[in-house]
Parts: structure tokens; sequence; C-alpha cells
């Protein structure tokens, strides 16, 4: 299963000093029982033929992992390979046995390493430990990194509380006086006593918190411990906890695609806390930052970043920060703001099993509901406001967005956007050839982003029958379509029309022009199309009826380099600042050299492994 590879399979705490190289702590430390092969049964009659087996037969390897346990080393072992020198302390360690690889970083503790005045002590000194996770040596290399990183966190936590108030030194001093007492017993009578590893459980507090450290990896992928009751230390494996929390075994999302997923973040994007505001806000450390409650508590599916920056009083950038921080955390996910026009439609990877986990927390959110009908309704892409009745009542509409939010949260639905190519009638795009519009979208997008606080004209008409602070201008525009192919065409604005006709061959379309008509198209319209644009594409413009009109033509010239397949309509609304109904009426007029579809946006396509 995939899912064991981001699961301990055992965390291993050992130490060297005046005592040699000493195991001070291992969990889990019961160890399962190994059967052993049978052997045949020898026939001990005279006149049976004795078959010579094939001694050729190699044999299996062995495994150091037995149900999901570490086995095969005794402590002394694992005390001699885990101990490292000096001089390798204070860095990644890294060691792989047949199918188990350790992971730590080797700490120094004594003082005089320091540069301390080194104080008296009564027992034993400690020159360095290690505290070691034991993996499977199938893990990813991001794997391997997070554990690292948490493994050097809690050394960090553990050396600080020693250099204070010798709590390591006072621990270990617990822990090998245990073992001390089991060494002394009578060899037959040790074999029937209780693990010693047990009996430090009940008197050593960094064994319970080592206890605590794997058993919250394991179940939830996410652990919060205070060390000494004083430094705490919190860690999240994103690999396994945001599958976890939300029920989802299926789903793993690597740390490096979260990471892209933050840089291609817009402020056009939203945020959608995966709990409640108020349980999230509860589970926060007592120094958690005030922004951090302030955001919590001003999020909202319906603004965007940019809005919530705004009445959260907050830069964008510290926006983008604390966002990226719940993001990590499994608290939130990013999408695009809910409103009547977004396209929503099944996940693929969504639990169709009618007895799942889910259906029953639907189930107890929403009663009287099923959770598979709701998934019908999206087996199809379809616009969230073609799911309202008009004599529907106000609480059966909000309860309709709630339950969308819902199974957003969930990761059942899947948002997808309209991406948009020219393509000429006759002729290669020359978009889709080079990338001659790459620059001067970087230089544009930058500039735009500058003025993120500003009123948010950029944004889609809001959900009016969903919030009370809506507008109602989404309802006067008239709903266009970008694919109808009956729609009336546009008169010319310049008086002359242009007649065009199309012959269809095969798979080629051809313009047919004469010299007279071409010469008819005015020289001012010809300059204001890019020369970046081929010769072919310049043709196809100029001989859809709309490129007469000269503001339609600027605008539309305006947002060639958006007609490459790599923007979406919201993007090119945002970066543009023009409105739904601008832009929708604008495509239908040059519908004739537009091609569209539909797909996830890359940023949030992370969060369902798409």
């Amino acid at each position: 299963m995939e899912d064991d590879n981001y699961v301990p399979v055992s965390i291993i705490l050992v130490s060297s000093g005046s005592r040699g190289d000493k195991l001070l702590f291992r969990y889990p430390f019961d160890q399962p029982e190994v059967v052993e092969t049978t052997v045949r049964k020898v026939s001990h009659n005279p006149y049976a033929v004795r078959v010579v087996e094939d001694q050729s037969t190699e044999k299996p390897q062995s495994s150091c992992i037995l149900k999901g346990n570490l086995v095969g080393f005794t402590d002394d072992i694992l005390a001699a390979i885990l101990a490292p020198k000096s001089e390798l302390c204070n860095q990644k360690f890294e060691l792989k046995v047949n199918d188990v690889r350790f992971i730590g970083h080797p700490t120094l503790v004594n003082h005089s390493s320091m540069g301390l005045a080194s104080p008296k002590r009564d027992g034993p000194t400690m020159i360095l430990f290690n505290l070691v996770f034991a993996l499977k040596a199938s893990a990813s290399l991001s794997v391997i990194t997070c554990y690292h990183g948490f493994s050097k966190r809690l050394s960090i936590a553990l050396q600080h509380e020693e250099r204070r108030c010798n709590y390591l030194s006072q621990q270990a001093k617990i822990m090998l006086g245990i073992l001390d007492e089991l060494a002394a017993m009578p060899e037959g009578e040790a074999e029937y006593l209780q693990s010693p590893f047990s009996r430090m459980l009940s008197k050593s507090e960094v064994t319970q918190d080592l206890c605590q450290v794997f058993t919250r990896l394991r179940d939830q992928g996410e652990v919060r411990v205070h060390i000494n009751k004083w430094v705490e230390v919190s860690f999240c494996l994103p690999q396994k906890a945001h599958g976890c929390l939300r029920h989802m075994d299926h789903l793993s999302i690597q740390p490096e695609e979260i990471n892209r997923c933050l840089e291609s973040l817009r402020p056009y994007h939203a945020m959608l806390l995966l709990e409640d505001e108020h349980k999230l806000i509860s589970s926060l450390s007592l120094d958690a930052s005030p922004a951090l409650v302030r955001l919590v508590l001003m999020a909202s599916p319906l603004k965007s970043l940019s809005n919530l920056a705004a009445d959260a009083d907050f830069t964008l950038r510290q926006v983008f920060y604390l966002v990226g921080h719940l993001v990590h955390w499994a608290r939130a996910t990013i999408i695009y703001p809910l409103c009547e026009t977004n396209v929503y439609v099944l996940a693929p990877n969504a639990n169709l099993n009618v007895t799942s986990t889910l259906a029953e927390k639907f189930v107890a959110s929403f009663r009287g509901v099923s959770l598979h009908a709701i998934m019908a309704d999206f087996s199809l892409p379809s616009q969230l406001r073609e799911h309202d009745s008009p004599l529907g009542l106000p609480d059966k509409q909000a309860q309709k967005v709630q339950m969308v939010v819902w199974m957003l949260q969930h990761r059942l639905l899947v948002q997808l956007h309209t991406y948009l190519f020219l393509v000429p009638t006759s002729g290669p795009s020359s978009l889709l050839v080079d990338n001659r519009f790459r620059g001067s979208l970087s230089a544009q997008r930058s500039r735009d982003e500058l003025s993120v606080l500003q009123s948010d004209s950029r944004r889609v008409s809001g959900l009016s029958a969903y919030t009370e602070d809506s507008e109602s201008e989404s309802r006067r525009v008239s709903r266009l379509s970008v694919y109808s192919e009956d729609a009336e065409s546009v008169v010319s604005e310049c008086g002359s029309p242009l007649e065009t006709s199309l012959s269809v061959e095969g798979n080629t379309v051809k313009n047919v022009l004469s010299d007279s008509e071409e010469s008819t198209v005015p020289h001012r319209l010809r300059d204001l199309l890019p020369r970046e644009l081929s010769a072919e594409e310049r043709e196809a413009i100029l001989a859809v009826p709309a490129a007469r009109g000269v503001n339609d033509l600027r605008l539309f010239v305006r947002l060639c380099p958006y007609f490459q397949g790599r923007h979406h309509l919201e993007e090119i609304m945002y970066c543009e600042n023009l409105r739904r109904s601008q832009l929708l009426t604008l495509l239908d007029k040059f519908r004739s050299i537009l091609v569209t579809c539909q797909h996830e946006d890359k940023v949030t396509a992370v969060f369902h492994n798409l």
C-alpha cells in the first residue's frame, strides 16, 4: 500500500557517552512472533526413495519489516549503527539496511562542545544523541526530507532543554536505570518480565512524548508536542495529512506540489477552510499569530484573496503567507470564489461507494439528503446557477450552496475553467507555435498585481441568490454562450460591410475575398493589429464583421496574448479589468476564429491528484 511509505516503522533514541553507545528507547517495542518454516518430516522407511533437493535455488532476502514493525535488529546492534562519531553530528544522518532506511540528525549535547561551563554531574555523561525515524527504503525523497527536518527540530528542542536544565540527562538516567535493573536480574526471571521500554513509558516523560509523536504520525500525519512541557514542536506531513483529515486515503499531495501551487497563486483566487473556523482557532497554539486568527475569522469562499486582504487590513503578501501556512497544514484549500457562473463536475477519483465514510458524514450534516443524489447532479459539467429553482425558497438555495462547499472541502467536485485558442481559418496559429506574447504578459501581470487592493471590479458578478451583499447586476446580464452556433451576426460599425464566404473542403476552411473587397478594409484597422500575428491571422481577424468596430478590434488585439490556451476567462477578467459581460460579448463576436475548451485550473488541480 502506497500510504505505508509515509508512515514510520519505528522511532528510536540512542545516545553515546561515558558508558558507550546505548539504545535508550524504541517504539513500538512489541516484536511480532516470527513464524518459522516447518521442517518436513523425514520418512524412516528404508525402502523409500530419497529425493535430492535442488540446492541451486536462492534463498529469499530476509525482510527487516514484519507486520509493520522493525525486526531483525537487537538493541545493541541498533545502538552501534545509529550512534555516529562526533564529527558526523549536526548534519543529516541516513542509513539504509535491506528494506529499512534510518533518518536522523545526530546532535552534540556536552557543554564543552557548546562553549559552556560543564556542570558537575553525579552519573554518567552524555556526549551525543540521535533521534532516528525508521522508514521503508522505498520512501520518496520528499518524505525523507520531511522526516529529517522533523528529527532536526526535535533534536534542537531536546538540546535546548538539556542546556537549560539538564532535561535529557535526567531522562537518560531514568531509562538507563531501568535497563540496569533488567540486566541485574537472573536470566530466567528476566524472560518473564515485561519489556523495559514499557516500564519507561510510565516513568520517563521523553518516552511518552516520543510515543505520542509516533502515534500521531501514523494516524493523522501531524504532531504538536511540548518537550519538557515547555518547548512546543509542531510538524505536518502533507503526504498523509491532506488525505487522512478528509477521509481520503487515496489522496497524496507532495510538498513540492503545494509549493508550485502557492507560487502560482493569484489575487483572484480564494481560500476555503476545510473545517469549522471556531474548531480551527481552538486547535491553534497559544502563541499563534493574531493575524492568522483574524484571517480565519474573515475568510469566506465568496471572497477573493485581494478582497480578503482589504477586509482584514493586511497586505497581499501577508495574506499569501498565511494562506500558504493553512494549506500546508491541510486546514485550507485553494478555489475560485463561489459565484453562479462557476462550472463544476464530479471529481474523477471521487469515492462512489454507497456505504463510504463520506456518505455517512454528509447525512449527518444534511439530514434527509443523499450525497449520491447531489453527486449525480454534477455528473456532467454544469454551472452552479443551473441547480437553482426560480421558485425555490432562500433557505433551500442557501443549503444548496452549503452542500457545494461541503463537497469542495472533501474534494468531490472539480471546477472547470474555459480556455481560449486563436485558430485562423487558414494556416496555423502563430500563438500556438511560439511564445512571442509571453514576455508582455509577464510584465503586464506584474503591473496588475500591484493594484490588488483596489475595488474588485475584476470580480465575477456575485452570488445574488446566496448572499445578501452580492450585486444584482449578473441577473441583468444576458446569458451569452460562446458555443452557440445560431447566434445572430453582429452589424459592422464602420458602415461598409465586409462580405465573406467560407468554403469547407475536408478539414480545410478558406476565405474567399476578392481584391476589391480586401481593399475596402481601412488601413487604420490593419495598423491596429500587432506584428507578432501571422498574415493568416491578420486576414482571419479582419474577416470577422465585428473587426470593423475600432473599439472591439482594439480590445480583441489587447486580449490576443491570452488566446494560447494557458489563461482561463477568470484570469483574463482580472488581468484586463473586464466584466464577464464585456468579455463574453467580445468572444461571441469573434467566435468564428476562437476555439474554447474546459479543464481544471493547474493551481487547484494539485489538491485532486489530477
